[in-house]
């Protein structure tokens, strides 16, 4: 059986949420803003955005932020 594609209704929640916050978020936050669970939230952005965002630190805060567009 094939592997279920990312739902695009749920990964545009995600994408509009964190164009909302360039300073980045916690995905913890990400979750609970965007009312979506936080396993799947990190599933979406570790296997379908894994291009689109970076992750960083501040202290021992995980965050994640959209990655700037090169022009």
């Amino acid at each position: 059986m094939p592997s279920k594609g990312p739902n695009k209704g749920k990964l545009s929640i995600l994408i509009d949420f964190l164009k909302k916050h360039p300073e980045g978020v916690w995905v913890r936050e990400l979750a609970r803003k965007t009312s979506l669970d936080k396993s799947m939230v990190s599933r979406y952005l570790n296997d379908f955005l894994k291009e689109e965002v970076e992750f960083f630190f501040i202290g021992s805060a995980k965050m994640i932020k959209l990655r700037k567009k090169e022009k």
